[in-house]
């Protein structure tokens, strides 16, 4: 069994000798479907394999790295696409390419100083730091000369710049509103000519997004095998289909789960089959084909969705299945679903996700789109409501302004105060103004730094919350939402106001 493979540890004596990568010839990948290839050819200069219907590469001749180097980072990729997703073996390309890129390319065995000053390189990516973590692992643990425990352990404890990606999950959730819904609906209901079959197959897509809300990927991997119906005695006929799911860790083949649809959608997808099988031939796999009968990559499928979407009048271009998805998980909460059952229709490997659409209610919906300045009605509530007047910083003491800290960063410049100069507040400054009618917003106050900051914070109380299990009942958290959703009113009537003031002076 060559070294590259990674079963085994070498000998003391073999590991203070430079690592030579001796194979395998074939490395078996992962595949999603069986019109894909199985396996990577070590032997090429450009390892390609394949996912989603889009080819995945490494150059090793553009990467330019050491040849001690280059024979390690062979290797490490042989045995990452043997052991992980097609997709994640990509992320680690990432890392290498951007490993090329510095002086650590350019000499190996590395000074321990020398790569520890370049963490701060890789830890401004969590693709890239993700990467070399698990390169140098992987190294350490086969004893190649060159990989330190010690260095490894600074490695590990490298935090990220960036947040985590579910970091900001449940305040930034997006979807369909009501009148996009329904223009939704019209795009899929309506009549379309039998001849263009193209545009029937992408109308069932549609359809099959709103009520799934599949990922692209899940998309790409349908088969005609995975759609089932069911007659029974009175005609009545009952669609299933077969879900590949998308992403769950550690399985060489998608698991693939039951989905009851419409039988509205089921008829769709059985006239679809039959149309592609009287084009291609009865072989034919893929549920979703392009013109020549080859699976729907998950590029096509994203730039037909898109312009459903667009035909529809929905003008998001950098949100399609995710939008779809938001829209779903939020209807499904509206309707009183719990997390864990919202998780599984998804197909989330954990309820991170699903527990956002559950924090945000339709009243909490239809409170966010009211303070994003959307109606007008909303507006007049809020300006008599929520905050004196808007007011402009030159025309007003300097000894009134407010000035306070959230999140531990000072902050200042946001407006006014109208109690008597030397009265106490009883409440916390800044978090308490926005819901204040002794406060008076600066028309160019630093709102937005504001808003910022309460998120953060609203954050760390979601974290530990969710921790803790009481993510329901936390008042805490209400109280940011509620004061989150105060500034982004002041933040629209500003803006109003300032607008107004530049029409006026025209």
């Amino acid at each position: 069994m060559s070294k590259s493979a990674g079963r085994g540890h070498p000998s003391p004596a073999s590991s203070l000798a430079a690592y030579v990568f001796q194979g395998p010839v074939q490395v078996a990948i992962r595949t999603r479907t069986n019109d894909q290839p199985r396996y990577v050819d070590t032997r090429l200069n450009v390892w390609t394999w394949y996912d989603g219907g889009v080819a995945l590469k490494i150059d090793w001749a553009e990467l330019d790295l050491t040849p001690e180097f280059n024979e390690i980072a062979k290797g490490f990729m042989a045995y990452a696409l043997e052991k992980y997703a097609p997709q994640t073996a990509f992320m680690f390309v990432r890392s290498l390419v951007y490993l090329s890129g510095t002086n650590l390319a350019r000499h190996f065995p590395w000074e321990h100083q020398n790569l520890i000053a370049h963490l701060d390189g890789f830890k401004r990516s969590r693709h890239n730091l993700i990467g070399f973590r698990r390169l140098y692992r992987w190294g350490l643990d086969r004893g190649i000369k060159g990989f330190d425990s010690s260095t490894y352990l600074k490695i590990k404890d490298v935090k990220l710049d960036r947040v985590d990606p579910y970091s900001r999950i449940f305040l930034s959730q997006t979807g369909l509103d009501l009148e996009e819904e329904v223009r939704l609906l019209k795009r899929i209901e309506r009549n379309i000519s039998s001849e263009s079959w193209e545009e029937v197959q992408f109308n069932t897509v549609l359809h099959l997004g709103f009520e799934l809300a599949p990922r692209s990927i899940q998309f790409h991997s349908l088969e005609i095998s995975d759609f089932e119906f069911v007659e029974s005695t009175d005609k009545n006929k009952y669609y299933t289909l077969w879900l590949p799911m998308a992403k769950k860790v550690g399985q060489r083949r998608p698991e693939r789960r039951p989905r009851k649809v419409t039988t509205r959608l089921g008829d769709k997808i059985s006239q679809h089959i039959l149309e592609i099988q009287r084009r291609f031939g009865s072989n034919c796999e893929p549920l979703f084909v392009n013109s020549n009968g080859r699976r729907l990559s998950v590029t096509e499928i994203i730039t037909g969705l898109k312009h459903e979407l667009s035909e529809a009048g929905i003008d998001k271009p950098n949100q399609v299945t995710r939008l779809l998805r938001h829209h779903l998980g939020q209807g499904l909460a509206d309707q009183g679903t719990p997390a864990d059952m919202i998780a599984e229709l998804l197909g989330h490997n954990s309820t991170v996700a699903a527990r956002a659409y559950v924090t945000a209610t339709p009243n909490i919906a239809r409170i966010k789109e009211k303070a994003l300045g959307k109606s007008p009605a909303y507006q007049r509530i809020m300006r008599s409501l929520l905050t004196g007047e808007v007011v402009q910083r030159r025309d007003t003491a300097a000894e009134r302004a407010i000035r306070g800290v959230i999140d531990t960063q000072y902050i200042g410049d946001i407006g006014a105060c109208a109690l008597p100069v030397h009265t106490h507040c009883p409440y916390n400054p800044v978090y308490a103004c926005y819901t204040c009618k002794k406060f008076h917003p600066f028309a160019d106050g630093r709102h937005e730094q504001v808003k910022e900051a309460l998120q953060r914070e609203a954050q760390r109380f979601i974290d530990t919350a969710e921790q803790a299990g009481d993510l329901i009942h936390n008042r805490p958290l209400a109280q940011h939402q509620t004061t989150i959703l105060a500034v982004s009113a002041t933040i629209e009537r500003c803006r109003q106001r300032t607008e107004g003031a530049a029409d006026d002076a025209v």
